[in-house]
């Protein structure tokens, strides 16, 4: 449980607990424990004109990294570099302000957009060897 724990949220809580009583105990338990894993905004780094928070990082997406964007909406879309600028949270949930390298005309532009977290995903950190 632990492995798979530090494979999904990246870090392992140091104290974990038995469940105890019966089913619907142990799965109220469980579902407050998974809950407390959820990622969360952190580090505040400015506000919207209309004062909505803007934050560095949301769960394993950060502020200045390039992620790649595959639209849920869209699958047959090719994936997208993106460079992530702020993040914060929208009237859909979780949502990114993002720099995409569109094809237009034949060339590659820079455009800004706002997407939903749940469509970019960090490239892999690669260690030099």
């Amino acid at each position: 449980m632990r492995a798979a724990l530090a494979r999904r949220y990246g870090v392992v809580p140091q104290l974990l607990q038995e469940t105890e009583g019966g089913i619907g105990m142990r799965r109220s338990q469980f579902g407050a424990f998974l809950d407390g894993l959820a990622p969360a905004f952190g580090d505040r780094i400015g506000q919207h004109p209309n004062g909505t928070p803007l934050y560095r990082r949301y769960g394993g997406i950060e502020a200045g990294a390039i992620a790649s964007l595959t639209y849920r909406a869209a699958p047959y879309l090719p994936a997208r570099r993106a460079r992530v600028l702020s993040l914060f949270n929208g009237p859909s949930g979780p949502t990114a302000d993002v720099e995409v390298e569109e094809v237009i005309r034949g060339r590659t532009k820079i455009c800004a957009r706002w997407v939903s977290v749940a469509d970019l995903h960090p490239f892999p950190v690669e260690v030099p060897a």
